[in-house]
């Protein structure tokens, strides 16, 4: 734990010192330590067959300051009275020593096995904001179906995909995930037992975990029953429980990020949690899929080369579509489809749980989506959700989000030109309302700067949905970037 050293200046003179105060920095309050947990051990695994993990970085880490590195965790695992001996593996994402870049936080994400491989949301989600603010994250293997199913030929498993690379992996079953979990935390704070040190040579202040969906359950189950014994986790992002409640009550801070199909009448903010369910988000959304399918699908599947940053960034570019240019995927419900853009609230989310960790204060809750009395999302104007929190293309919109169909995904429909001229007049007068909302996004701490920036070249950049070329430019949302006034 890094403390901020009180400054103090000393004058002396021939036969008096004198000692002029200045303000104390406060220290951060101490990290949850897990003095009960055991220290696993950790070892780097073999080149197997491709030379790489299944799901390391599909894009070039080294152009952003950062590199990654699997390692293989093991030790003794207890799972109420019975214990088993375990490997699995995690993945470590973080800035290089060099680069300078480590805020001191790592977020573990509890990957999510519903489709019987592994699909790091959270991650996947917050990456741009994850690199450009120094975060380390690590993809962590909880389960057994994301590791091997030894019934169904599955080659996007380890064991499947690279057996002689993940031989060692022997996961004892789901009961056991939880102190695992806790493990794998005890070992990003302090090291291994043995092995290498999985941060390098990074200080690492404060570890939190996020989950999404069947990963959002488990760590739910984790919060009320395993986090005050295990104590070692210092806050939870809790995204996409799927119609659950959340956790009953947190001795730490939590975030429950919930989207249309997730919402629940028995959630409710109380103390140390605060509940945020985003209005026109589906469950899975077109960032993930577009990312999967564009990719890490190539670098999973066919070994592809890792792409350079600016593919990368192209990439999430068209990933970022939330409906103000048309594309089929749009209507792709699951694989892609619902494009409220999540990613920003993760984002905005993963940064308040980090400052309330910290000793800062606690975020809002926001309002909640309308329902009625059987917990059906009501919908408005468009066929959009009534209620929650209100991103600018829900305020200001562009499509209809029916963001609660196909159960996992969602459809986007964009409105046509004549609906859109129909609506707002012209483009210039939609990005003026669209600015104005996201301005309103940012004070009310759902969307950060950097997001706003990028959200409103986006909306810049749809004039060819009201008839002028992007080629054209335009005065009126021109230098956009520097503030949002």
């Amino acid at each position: 734990m890094r403390l901020r050293a009180a400054l103090s200046v000393a004058l002396v003179g021939l036969s008096l010192a004198v000692v002029v105060p200045t303000a104390t920095a406060v220290p951060d309050p101490p990290s949850h330590e897990g003095a009960g947990v055991p220290q696993p051990t950790i070892a780097l695994p073999p080149e197997g067959t491709y030379g790489h993990p299944l799901w390391d970085s599909w894009f070039d880490l080294g152009e952003y300051g950062y590199e990654e590195q699997e390692y293989f965790v093991s030790g003794t695992a207890t799972a109420g009275a019975a214990t088993a001996p375990y490997t699995t593996r995690i993945i470590v994402f973080r800035p290089t020593a060099a680069s300078g870049q480590f805020n001191g936080t790592v977020l573990l994400d509890w990957v999510n096995v519903t489709a019987q491989f592994e699909n790091a949301v959270d991650s996947i989600e917050a990456h741009e904001f994850l690199l450009r603010e120094g975060y380390a994250w690590v993809h962590v293997s909880a389960q057994v179906a994301g590791l091997d199913t030894p019934l169904v030929p599955n080659p996007l498993v380890p064991k499947k995909w690279d057996p002689a690379r993940y031989a060692a992996i022997n996961h004892p079953g789901d009961q056991y995930a939880f102190d695992m979990f806790s493990q794998i935390a005890k070992a990003v704070k302090d090291g291994g037992l043995a092995g290498p040190d999985p941060m390098g040579s990074l200080d690492v202040d404060y570890v939190l975990a996020a989950g999404q969906s069947q990963s959002a359950s488990k760590l739910t189950e984790y919060v009320n029953s395993h986090q005050e014994t295990a104590d070692v986790i210092d806050g939870f992002l809790i995204h996409g429980t799927f119609g659950g409640d959340g956790p009953a009550a947190s001795d730490v801070p939590v975030i429950h990020l919930e989207s249309d199909a997730d919402v629940a009448l028995g959630a409710t903010p109380h103390d140390n949690i605060a509940l945020w369910e985003v209005a026109g988000a589906a469950h899975s959304d077109y960032w993930i899929g577009y990312h999967s399918v564009f990719g890490n699908g190539p670098r999973s599947q066919l070994h592809a080369a890792k792409v350079s940053r600016a593919e990368k960034e192209r990439i999430s570019i068209e990933a970022g579509n939330y409906g103000e240019q048309v594309h089929p995927l749009l209507a792709a419900c699951t694989l892609a489809g619902a494009a409220m853009p999540m990613h920003y609230v993760t984002s905005s989310a993963i940064a308040h749980l980090d400052k309330w960790v910290r000793g800062g204060a606690t975020p809002d809750s926001g309002v909640k989506i309308n329902t009625d009395r059987l917990g059906s999302v009501l919908a408005g104007q468009f066929g959009n959700t009534q209620g929650g929190i209100r991103l600018a293309p829900m305020e200001v919109p562009v499509a209809s989000y029916q963001s609660t169909v196909c159960q996992l995904g969602g459809k986007t429909i964009p409105f046509s030109e004549v609906q859109l001229l129909a609506m707002y007049g012209s483009h210039q007068s939609y990005y003026a309302k669209f600015k104005a909302a996201v301005a309103q996004n940012v004070t009310d701490g759902w969307l950060l700067p950097d997001d706003a920036t990028d959200l409103l070249k986006r909306a810049c950049d749809s004039r060819n949905r009201f008839g002028t070329p992007q080629a054209t430019a335009v005065s009126y949302c021109l230098g956009y970037a520097p503030t949002l006034g």
